[in-house]
């Protein structure tokens, strides 16, 4: 017995060591699995800890890996000598149980067969896993050159994408780390954690081998930096927008201040986005935060010497000796990290919009732009807690998204991140126009005098202006041109060269540069136009017909908020599922009922000029001026919410004799010279219409009533428990005969008709207005019915086809009107 044990150990030393010389000559072959603890920050402020397969720069210190790799050997060493340890203390006790039981001989023979049985089985089964993990790695192996020797050129070059990551950069700019080789026991410890897991080894993918789904070639020459692409590839941007392509190279490479106008939809907010998160990951290269800009030489001054940067200051990760150290271990750690990075990481970029739901949704944009910049953004704006913002302001990003009023509020009660306001590198300021109206954000004007305080830091900071009505230019109101009417005239309108020159001197741009690309007409060329002359008491029944007619995401534009409050009311009555917005409303009710009309198809938003600039709405297929907008600035922007990113859609404004000299007015400021077409409405059907309306408005009514009698009721039982009176009928809900109280019975009666009149709406409303044998028939300009082909086509027509086929109708009209004269 001893013999056999003997060979068989002799076996397993020489597999042993067969094995131990082939697993030493395969790691010595391929990379090793790094482990990196601690701090490891790349030229781009982004960590590696922890990282597989890391990619760092060339002059990254090989120094701190290696005192992580003693570091980590040590932790093994300990391991394995508390399993010494454990097995000695084993052995011990198995001899001191040998020496109570060495009485029996036939016993102890017996034990030592069974061991050494078991000793045979398992160095056997050790053998067989270690040649199964062999095996396996050279079918792996096989495998991986069978791979790489497959493809043949012409598959490489279409796997190639056009587009690659590391596009741009020199092809030995990254290097891989590699370890010191392990000892034998590290070698020993891994050979059994490799044989018990039996796990393939993940290979390291280059980014030239993925393939690209989209033709990102276009964006080629504009200079925007590889992180930015590859999130824009993400976004489905395949190609830059007119506005895109016109201001990014300016932009990025002459570092102008862009002055830009465009008509909306046209991808403006990624327009000055895109240059400031360049801008800003270009400065932070420089380790720079003074400005994106050089500083104007001067003759006679000469060169400040400037002393060399100290190691310390610039050194990209700690000394090996504070890698132990784990942040955020304790409150009073965390708190004093969050003070001393919100020191050192300076505010590059304030971007000022004029309404809330535009800075949340310009924050977003930016944030899905910087995925994989690691640059932070935050959004700034009134309607929510002053102490949740100042929070995120304590976390010092680099981008603030603000509303005027609540961030001058913020910067006067001494923000820490804030009060770096004066060094800011970028400012934009969308929806220029709008801000810098008089009588409107006049802290916008303080704001700008702290930022154009430095004459020096003015000249070095990039500036952004962009809106879609930048160069549209008013006619002088009423009172002005009747003072005009003496022989010299006092006022004079303001041409499109002066008002931008007045905003390039309010706004302190030293570099400027002039995108337009608005045409004549202000607005999309995608959007059709029209207008539906009524009743002011017709307006509800007109809406309400469009409404049911064509079903879509629509939105309904108001002067007032009572207009607002009125119409929520009505439609909701009418089961139409309103969702008003307007400035009084709770702002997390504001962004809510945006959400819920972003996810409903068929939504209904009933909003005043709070919505009309900036909100990127996806598929809002129909416009409604139920009132005729003031200016025109207001109908172009409430017009661009649909026919948006080369898409269609239809606005409709819904005019009453009253308001035809503001039509008139707002379109001689457009410079059009044809009125709108009139929407075509069907007649026949208005009946039903009318009918449900005019039930909802009593309903209307009479709740208000019902609601008003409730008040006055609670009032008069308050007071009367506070006396300890008892009042007649007040107390008795059933209704009897003893209330002789008229006031209650008129409230009893009310009641009743209020179930009434909601009853016989709600039965109205059960039956369809458009039945599904409706033809839509209406008598063309000509006088004629239409075809029964486009009668079959009727029922599937949207606003924009019907409102299309009635403009084709009026052009054949009115060729047959000049035919007749001419025949005359």
């Amino acid at each position: 017995m001893v013999a056999t044990k003997v060979k068989n150990n002799a076996n397993v030393k020489q597999k042993k060591s067969k094995t131990d010389t082939d697993i030493a000559a395969l790691k010595s072959s391929g990379w090793q699995k790094v482990k990196i603890k601690g701090h490891v920050i790349s030229n781009d402020f982004t960590g590696y800890e922890g990282m597989i397969g890391l990619e760092v720069l060339k002059d990254y210190d090989p120094a701190l890996v290696k005192s992580t790799q003693k570091q980590s050997t040590e932790g093994r060493y300990e391991k394995s000598n508390r399993r010494k340890r454990s097995k000695s203390a084993n052995d011990s006790e198995e001899s001191s149980s040998e020496e109570e039981d060495s009485d029996d001989d036939t016993e102890d023979e017996a034990a030592t067969k069974k061991s050494s049985k078991k000793k045979a089985l398992l160095a056997e089964r050790h053998a067989l896993r270690l040649q199964k993990h062999r095996e396996k790695r050279e079918k792996r192996k096989e495998d991986r050159k069978q791979k790489k020797s497959a493809p043949s050129t012409k598959q490489a070059k279409q796997i190639k994408p056009q587009f690659t990551p590391n596009e741009g950069y020199a092809p030995d700019r990254f290097a891989l780390l590699r370890p010191p080789p392990p000892s034998d026991d590290e070698e020993e410890e891994l050979e059994c954690a490799e044989s018990a897991e039996d796990e393939e080894v993940p290979e390291l993918v280059s980014c030239e081998s993925l393939p690209s789904k989209l033709d990102m070639t276009k964006w080629h020459g504009m200079g925007v930096p590889e992180p930015i692409m590859r999130a824009l590839a993400e976004l489905g941007y395949e190609a830059p927008t007119q506005i895109q392509a016109m201001t990014l190279p300016a932009a990025i490479h002459g570092k102008k201040d862009i002055l830009g106008a465009a008509e909306t939809g046209s991808g403006k907010t990624l327009a000055f986005g895109i240059p400031i998160l360049s801008g800003i990951m270009e400065l932070k290269q420089r380790n720079d935060g003074t400005g994106i800009r050089k500083a104007p030489k001067v003759k006679g001054d000469r060169p400040v010497e400037v002393a060399p940067p100290s190691k310390d200051n610039h050194e990209l990760t700690p000394p090996p000796e504070e890698l132990d150290y784990v942040s955020g271990a304790s409150d009073e750690d965390s708190d004093n990290e969050q003070d001393q990075q919100g020191k050192q990481r300076p505010l590059y970029a304030v971007v000022l919009t004029p309404t809330r739901e535009l800075a949340v949704q310009v924050k977003n944009h930016l944030v899905s732009a910087a995925k994989y910049t690691g640059i932070n953004v935050a959004a700034i704006f009134g309607g929510l807690s002053v102490a949740k913002q100042e929070r995120v302001l304590r976390q010092c990003p680099e981008i603030v998204v603000a509303t005027p009023g609540r961030l001058w509020e913020l910067f006067a009660q001494g923000n820490n991140h804030l009060s770096k306001i004066e060094n800011v590198s970028f400012l934009c300021i969308d929806e220029t126009d709008r801000m810098v109206e008089k009588g409107h954000f006049e802290e916008l004007r303080s704001l700008l005098k702290v930022l154009n305080a430095d004459e020096d830091r003015k000249k070095l900071r990039q500036n952004f202006v962009f809106s879609a009505t930048l160069t549209l230019v008013h006619d002088l109101p009423d009172h002005m041109q009747k003072r005009n009417l003496a022989k010299r005239p006092k006022f004079v309108k303001q041409t499109v060269d002066q008002k931008i020159e007045s905003l390039i001197e309010e706004l302190g741009i030293s570099q400027p540069k002039i995108v337009d690309i608005t045409n004549s007409q202000q607005t999309a060329q995608t959007l059709t136009e029209s207008r539906l002359l009524c009743a002011i008491d017709e307006k509800d029944y007109y809406l309400y017909y469009f409404v049911q007619r064509h079903p879509g995401r629509t939105i309904v534009f108001c002067n007032s908020i009572d207009c607002v409050k009125r119409l929520a009311t009505l439609f909701g009555l009418l089961d139409c599922n309103p969702l008003p917005l307007h400035a009084n409303m709770i702002q997390k009710q504001r962004l809510k009922n945006l959400e819920r009309f972003r996810d409903n198809p068929i939504g209904l938003l009933i909003a005043t000029d709070v919505a009309a600039r900036g909100l990127d709405i996806p598929n809002v297929e129909h416009v409604i001026h139920y009132q005729v907008p003031r200016t025109s600035e207001n109908y172009v922007h409430r017009s661009g919410r649909t026919a948006r990113a080369n898409k269609h859609g239809i606005t409709v404004m819904f005019m009453e004799p009253g308001e035809v000299k503001t039509y008139v007015r707002l379109y001689k400021t457009l410079e059009r010279t044809e009125d709108l077409p009139l929407f075509p409405i069907s007649e026949r059907f208005l009946g039903s219409v009318k009918e449900r309306v005019n039930l909802a408005r009593e309903l209307d009514k009479e709740e208000l009533k019902l609601r008003r009698t409730q008040s006055e009721e609670g009032w008069m039982k308050k007071h009367a428990e506070e006396m300890d009176m008892i009042i007649d009928g007040y107390n008795d809900e059933s209704g009897s005969d003893q209330d002789e109280d008229a006031f209650v019975i008129e409230r009893r009666r009310n009641r009743l008709h209020v179930d009434t009149v909601r009853a016989q709406l709600s039965a109205l409303l059960s039956r369809p207005i458009f039945p599904k044998g409706f033809s839509f028939k209406y008598p063309t300009s000509t006088g004629q019915l239409p075809s029964g082909t486009d009668i079959a086509s009727s029922n599937s027509r949207s606003a924009v086809e019907t409102m299309k086929a009635a403009i084709e109708d009026m052009k054949l009209a009115k060729q047959q009107r000049n035919k007749r004269k001419r025949n005359v």
